[in-house]
Order: C-alpha cells, then structure tokens, then sequence
C-alpha cells in the first residue's frame, strides 16, 4: 500500500507472507561441515536419505513487514529570513523492517553418526539429536532460547552410526525489528550545487535483535543467545552536489 504526498507526507507499507523449503539452502559459502552457515551445515545428516533434508530455507520468513514514510516539515511563514534559513526546509524520513524469526537447525558436535572425517565427502558436525516435543515452545530468552529437554541426544555408544530424527531448520530464532530515522535539509549554493545536511539515527528504538543461539548440544552454552546486532547509532554527514 503507497500513498502519495499529501500535506508533505507520503508513505509505503508491504507485507510479505510466504514459505520457502529446500533441501539446502547455501552450498559450500564457507567450506563444508565444519563453519556453519547461519545455523545450518550444507551437508546431509545421512547422504543416502536427501529426502529428510527438505525443510525450510534459511532465508524462509513467514511474515516480513516493511514501512517507509517521509514528512516535509511545515514551513514557518512569518518567520525572518535567517530563521527561516535554518528552519525551513526539513524532511523527516522514517523507515521499519519487521520480521519473523530464522529457523535453524540444531546439532550434535559428538559425531554420534560416525560420518567420515572428509568434509568434502560427508563431514562431520551433521549429527542431530531425537526430537521428543516442539523445539518453539520456549522459554525464549536470552539465557535459554530453546530448551535442552525438547531434544534427546543419541548415546555415543548404545547408538554409534545412528542419525537423529530431528528434521533440518524446524527450530525458530529470534525475531527481527528495526526501525532507522534521518533529518535532511539542502542548502542551494547557486543554481547548479547544493549541500545537503543530514542527521541519521539507526535501530533508533535501540532494540536488541538477537542472533540465532548456540545450536550444538556438545556445547555447554546449548541454547543461550550470545550475539546481537548492532545498538542505536548516530551519525552527522554532510552531502555535496554539484
């Protein structure tokens, strides 16, 4: 939905609502098996069974909401010419993305499966544990996006060479909300240059987007959140054309 400007103001809003599945959705961008990429391996579990790979794509997000606006700030008419200078003039332009959360896929490190030692051939790190109830129910914080208890992992000995029933990409990370504002005013310098001041304010609302958390079991910090993106920043630039 666009509108256009009216009384200076003009907007645009879409929302997506989508589903994407693959059987892998990025192949080799860092090396096989051992870098994961955004929380998924680009090898199979078991390379004789591609067919327990179809899941949703790393890039799947179910609902995506995006908001674009900007605002000619009203125009002091009575005001002196030096006031008028530095009063006049501003845009406010607003923009807000809004999105579901990146599945991933939750691994066990151990090697449970026994898979080659090649990465090229089959890697390692691909093992998955026995999923035993819904990996989304929580808790969902920071300390502890998943909990450990949804997931059962295989004995290294009782159950050497097995693969776990955990499907790929079926545990949800955190979402996304973001919100970016800048103040911009031109100056005419003649009729050919222009300079133009902006201040700009990203991830204004100083929100925590997380990462998606430490997804191998191995790990002591299974589970727990521990990288965000960037905080609010600030920045005072001045634009040229000529």
């Amino acid at each position: 939905m666009s509108r256009h400007f009216s009384n200076g103001l003009g907007f645009l809003v879409s929302y997506w609502f989508s589903k994407s599945l693959d059987n892998v959705s990025s192949f080799n961008l860092s090396g096989s098996a051992p870098s994961l990429v955004a929380g998924e391996n680009d090898l199979a579990q078991n390379p004789f069974d591609l067919a327990a790979e179809h899941g949703p794509s790393l890039f799947d997000a179910r609902s995506r909401l995006s908001i674009s606006a900007n605002y000619r700030l009203p125009r002091w008419k009575q005001a002196s010419h030096t006031a008028a200078l530095v009063l006049n003039g501003w845009q406010l332009n607003g923009i807000g993305s809004f999105s579901t959360g990146t599945p991933f896929t939750v691994y066990d490190s151990a090697n449970v499966s026994m898979q080659g030692s090649a990465p090229e051939i089959s890697g390692f790190y691909s093992s998955r544990p026995d999923l035993i109830s819904d990996p989304n129910a929580g808790p969902h914080t920071a300390n502890q996006w998943v909990n450990p208890a949804d997931f059962q992992r295989l004995n290294p000995v009782t159950q050497a060479g097995q693969f776990g029933n955990e499907g790929r990409n079926v545990v949800r990370g955190p979402g996304i909300a973001d919100a970016d504002l800048s103040l911009l005013k031109d100056f005419n310098l003649g009729e050919a240059k222009r300079l133009q001041v902006r201040i700009e304010s990203f991830n204004v609302a100083n929100h925590a987007n997380f990462y998606i958390p430490d997804d191998d079991m191995a790990s002591p910090t299974f589970g727990r959140i521990l990288q965000a993106g960037s905080p609010r920043l600030l920045q005072f630039a001045l634009k040229l054309f000529y």
